[in-house]
């Protein structure tokens, strides 16, 4: 007998992580403010795991109704780095960073509906 399987299970779109499981990234949302504060120490600077955070902290805050303001602070003295260059080759820096560019627009744009 054949059973029917699911095609969610076998997807290669990656899942929104959500702000809990968030390593680099804080996110809270008080009121109509979400606060999106960057925390990977010392210099804050972006690596994939962190720009993909930042996203999904933005995606998030754009599903909710009563968010009509997003904050972006940082915990550590530095505001942010720049991208973690030690990380990548300059080819992926750039892909890396017009993912996040894109993910980021699509998310404003459902942010301010």
């Amino acid at each position: 007998m054949n059973e029917a399987v699911g095609t969610e299970e076998y997807s290669t779109k990656r899942q929104r992580r959500a702000p809990d499981e968030f390593k680099h990234v804080k996110f809270k949302v008080e009121g109509s403010v979400a606060r999106v504060t960057l925390n990977r120490p010392e210099h804050n600077l972006l690596n994939e795991a962190m720009l993909r955070e930042l996203a999904d902290a933005v995606a998030f805050a754009g599903d909710r109704d009563e968010v009509k303001l997003v904050v972006l602070d940082s915990a550590c003295k530095v505001f942010c780095g720049g991208i973690d260059v030690g990380e990548y080759t300059s080819q992926r820096v750039f892909r890396c960073w017009m993912r996040f560019m894109g993910h980021s627009r699509g998310c404003w744009k459902s942010a301010s509906r």
